[in-house]
């Protein structure tokens, strides 16, 4: 009964069964040891704790039998929530850029963020999150379908359309259950995660200095503006951000 205690393996046969909710809650969690590069940030044995945020969320839209995750904690309980950050942090020469432009041409769908850093396969995958994370995690991974406007600076529903995606960042609405920034469209295809729909909290710390809070991105381009995306300030607010600056990670993916 505590998810920390099972296998990927066996989390993933409890997910097959849609069986998830039955022994497991949102907000529990479970450790992973991360050891790679993901775009500029080289992790050693660096020890995180992922952990659920919905059970077959979205399921007519995004795939049944699936548990969301969301990266990362610092601890079985209690602890502090972070994003992985890197030495380009609050700056444009690299890292975890949702774009290498000040750009949003493209949306979410053609983004250095989703291309580069969190990667679209499991067999061709270095340099991407997929590649640090550990190898029996690796092996479940589910592809879940995200809806997003792929287009960039567009108020238009024919905008909002389908990926494929092992790792993803949230949208402004599967975090805040509104758009502000966001074409508003998107929410017609999404859903506020379970996790954030009861109120806990948006701010997050920087992984490796966890007092020190960051922003973090979101997928959600900014609807009638060609180089901004949404992003969650530090003070856990939804804001706006030019393309090109490396913000905080804090991805999701699916067993």
């Amino acid at each position: 009964s505590t998810l920390n205690n099972n296998e990927w393996s066996v989390i993933k046969s409890v997910s097959d069964a849609g069986q998830g909710a039955s022994y497991w809650s949102i907000g529990d969690r479970k450790a992973v040891t991360l050891n790679g590069t993901v775009g500029a940030l080289t992790l050693s044995n660096v020890t995180t704790y992922v952990f659920i945020i919905g059970f077959n969320h979205n399921s007519s839209v995004e795939g049944t039998n699936r548990i969301h995750f969301q990266l990362g904690k610092t601890a079985l309980s209690g602890g502090t929530d972070v994003a992985l950050c890197d030495s380009y942090y609050n700056n444009t020469g690299g890292g975890f850029r949702m774009n290498t432009s000040n750009s949003s041409s493209g949306g979410w769908e053609s983004s250095n963020m989703r291309t580069a850093i969190c990667g679209t396969s499991l067999s061709s995958y270095s340099g991407t999150i997929i590649a640090v994370i550990p190898a029996a995690l690796r092996a479940v991974l589910k592809s879940v379908t995200k809806y997003t406007n792929n287009t960039g600076n567009s108020s238009a529903a024919s905008a909002v359309t389908a990926t494929t995606d092992y790792f993803f960042l949230l949208s402004e609405y599967e975090v805040f259950g509104s758009t502000t920034y966001a074409n508003s469209n998107e929410a017609s295809k999404q859903a506020q995660y379970s996790y954030y729909s009861a109120g806990n909290s948006k701010v997050k710390y920087n992984h490796s200095a966890t007092s020190t809070a960051v922003n973090w991105w979101l997928r959600s381009p900014r609807a009638g503006n060609s180089a901004r995306f949404v992003s969650v300030n530090t003070d856990g607010t939804v804001v706006s951000s030019s393309a090109y600056y490396s913000w905080g990670f804090a991805p999701g993916f699916c067993v």
